[in-house]
């Protein structure tokens, strides 16, 4: 009895659904789990009568902590830091303050869904109301951690789904928003199963496998249609060069001697553009007419190459992706959204004194400077834009590249900092999730893995694996059809929110006439 009485405890169950809910993230397998792994915490929400605000307070803390806890914990695979020569100690330092700071702040935000109801729950008890609220706060705590300096918003609930493609073509027409929002839903109806009675359970059951089956439906239909005008043959290298090795003083020629070698012994007749990845050329170039051996290769080749480049400009340094084409420089793209701690130090005045190790990570010495617009690339068959690796976990940037003109999409990036964390997977299934809003292929060039074709349906075609050296070679379409997410972008969000809002006032106003008789 006592067991029983303890597993129902409110932290128990938080502290297990945060568990559950996290390990479809790391383990794809488990993708259906998160289905279901949320109704603990829609059972404590809404089936939870407390009328202490610490206690909402709380509850949302400890379900958001340890789910990030449980997420983030591939930050331990930084360590040691000895690229940004710190010394074993301070490596310790930066990681666990990185991996249980962050995990602090975005668990935080999960409050939002608790405080929500605890409010709401002194004008109504009505369940499907506080759901909705529930998955409003849910959805809110995710996009507030894309704002300010502090811009990291890696974690979505359906992030797990990426390789079940049928589950999640729905971010065609409502966006990572919409499918969070689906699974959401699905678990707070089989939360309402299990607290309500004979009728209402089963009505909430067969809403909930309503939904889920219609999802799944439309997915189906969607995978065996498709959008192809033109084709590009392209080839992207992954040399895998080590960190250490990447930025040393002779990185630059070590990694032009890799990644051409690679290209030449791969190349083929029919190829028609070369890919190489973010920080591919490590050296800092004060201008791209400098450029002379990456012309020439080019030139020899007698094919475009498209290589992540940074560059030296009078606001400072810039990460690009550089189109060159035999003796001359077609395009440069500047990344958009830079990286906190990586490529600029947020809230500089305050954290570079509490924490002046955190001031070493920067590649250089100096914040990068970030860039305005999409870029848009004409290549052979069509029109090519941009992301750089941390730009893909922001829908916005692949969406305004798409009604820009972009007909497909091409990711450089250089994950060797994730080593064979789960992270790397994680920042895959970003790319995923671009390509089907979108409806674009997406080819993902990276330093040391995991290079990948994904097609416009977020089929993942080809890949090379974690630190394999290697080339892909593969025929990618373009098309200039938008999807409706694109044409509208996150509109479910906002459109539920003014629903819930409007519900409320009619909530209010019922009880104020009760009150009244």
């Amino acid at each position: 009895m006592w067991v029983k009485k303890f597993l129902t405890k409110p932290f128990v169950l938080l502290f297990f659904s945060a568990v559950l809910s996290a390990l479809p993230l790391t383990f794809s397998g488990l993708f259906l789990l998160s289905w279901i792994s949320f109704v603990p915490l829609f059972y404590v929400i809404t089936n939870n009568n407390d009328d202490k605000l610490r206690y909402a307070v709380g509850r949302g803390f400890l379900f958001g902590f340890i789910y990030h806890v449980c997420i983030y914990y591939w930050f331990l695979w930084f360590y040691p830091l000895d690229y940004a020569s710190l010394t074993k100690d301070a490596s310790v330092a930066v990681v666990v303050l990185a991996w249980l700071g962050i995990s602090l702040v975005h668990g935080a935000l999960w409050c939002i869904p608790f405080v929500c109801c605890h409010f709401a729950k002194k004008i109504t008890n009505n369940k499907c109301f506080l759901s909705l609220l529930t998955i409003l706060g849910v959805i809110a705590a995710q996009k507030i951690t894309g704002f300010g300096e502090l811009s990291f918003p890696w974690t979505r609930v359906s992030l797990g789904q990426y390789k079940a493609t049928a589950l999640i073509q729905s971010v065609a027409i409502f966006g990572t928003d919409g499918i969070d929002i689906i699974i959401l839903a699905v678990n707070a109806l089989v939360t309402l199963a299990v607290i309500s009675n004979n009728k209402r359970r089963i009505a909430a059951f067969c809403t909930a496998a309503a939904i889920f089956a219609v999802n799944l439906g439309f997915g189906l239909i969607r995978l065996n249609t498709t959008e192809k005008s033109d084709s590009l043959t392209i080839m992207t290298v992954q040399a895998s060069v080590e960190q250490n090795e990447k930025w040393s003083s002779k990185g630059d020629a070590i990694c032009f001697e890799k990644y051409s070698s690679l290209t030449k012994e791969n190349m083929k007749d029919n190829v028609d553009l070369i890919l190489w990845p973010e920080s591919a050329v490590p050296k800092i170039y004060k201008n791209a007419g400098a450029l002379k051996q990456y012309k020439n290769l080019s030139k020899e080749l007698d094919t475009p190459l498209l290589a992540g480049i940074i560059l030296r400009t009078a606001e400072g340094n810039t990460n690009n992706a550089v189109l060159i084409d035999k003796n001359a420089v077609n395009c440069i793209y500047t990344k958009r959204q830079m990286v906190p701690f990586g490529e600029y130090m947020p809230y500089k005045s305050v954290l570079s004194k509490l924490f002046p190790m955190l001031t070493e990570l920067n590649i250089v010495e100096d914040d990068y400077v970030s860039g305005g617009d999409s870029k848009i690339m004409s290549v052979k068959g069509g029109k090519l834009g941009n992301i750089i690796c941390f730009e893909s976990i922001y829908p916005d940037l692949t969406r305004q590249s798409v009604l820009d003109g972009a007909e497909l999409m091409v990711e450089v990036t250089n994950d060797s900092w994730l080593e064979t964390s789960p992270a790397m997977y994680q920042h895959l299934a970003h790319g995923v999730f671009r390509s089907i809003e979108n409806g674009r292929y997406l080819i993902r060039s990276a330093n040391s893995g995991i290079s990948a074709v994904i097609d416009n349906r977020g089929n993942i075609k080809s890949t090379l694996p974690i630190n394999k050296q290697g080339v892909i070679t593969d025929t990618v379409y373009f098309t200039d059809k938008q999807t409706f997410y694109t044409k509208t972008g996150d509109i479910l969000f906002p459109s539920l929110s003014l629903t819930a809002l409007i519900w409320l006032i009619v909530l209010i106003i019922k009880k104020i006439k009760t009150v009244n008789r």
